[in-house]
């Protein structure tokens, strides 16, 4: 069973990241300029929950392929899928926390085994769950890593806004650096799908 690393995550993260960085970026920027459109927006954000399969398979995406129809084909089983790992986790998190960070990365590939191996709702779930068996802690210090470098960039990039101290300067900076975080996020999904997707078949 193959097992995530911690140096191989940060290193196919960078190698993804550089490669596909301004198609992701565009991706995330059109996601959030059209987040407020009703029934598009479902298809878009399944679109970026889809976005790690197609850069795990080392392809340059297009950004404008998020609005492609065949995303909201999926809305039923990505709602379904949604609801099933929302509520487990909320009530998981009530115990201190811990056991709701545990079952979220646990459950982190259910959308990818939905999409790319077509497994139904459950089937996603108990998958990622047995996919990333015996990763969990690694996982949750890459994004531990990734969280902490990402708060302490943005509080530096905020400061420096604040200093400056012009609205439209501070609204492009901090827009652009969501797009450069999610994207770097949606690269790290990426190497954890293509390390952990052969898992199960």
């Amino acid at each position: 069973m193959n097992k995530v690393s911690f140096r191989l995550t940060f290193a196919e993260a960078l190698e993804i990241g550089v490669k596909n960085a301004p198609s992701i970026i565009g991706c995330v920027v059109l996601w959030l300029l059209t987040i407020w459109v009703p029934y598009i927006n479902v298809g878009t954000t399944i679109a970026i929950n889809m976005l790690p399969i197609e850069l795990a398979k080392g392809g340059v995406i297009s950004p404008l392929g998020i609005f492609d129809a065949k995303y909201r084909k999926y809305m039923g089983d990505f709602l379904i899928t949604t609801g099933l790992m929302i509520i487990p986790v909320f009530i998981a998190s009530l115990f201190m926390i811990v056991p709701g960070i545990v079952l979220s990365i646990a459950w982190s590939l259910a959308y990818f085994f939905l999409f790319e191996k077509k497994k139904n709702p459950m089937q996603a779930i108990s998958a990622s769950n047995e996919a990333t068996y015996g990763s969990k802690w690694t996982m949750f210090f890459v994004l531990l890593a990734f969280v902490v470098a990402a708060y302490v960039i943005a509080g530096i990039f905020a400061w420096i806004c604040a200093a400056i101290d012009v609205g439209f300067i501070t609204f492009v900076v901090m827009l652009a650096l969501v797009a450069v975080i999610m994207s770097i996020s949606l690269a790290i999904n990426a190497s954890f799908w293509r390390q952990l997707k052969d898992n199960v078949q």
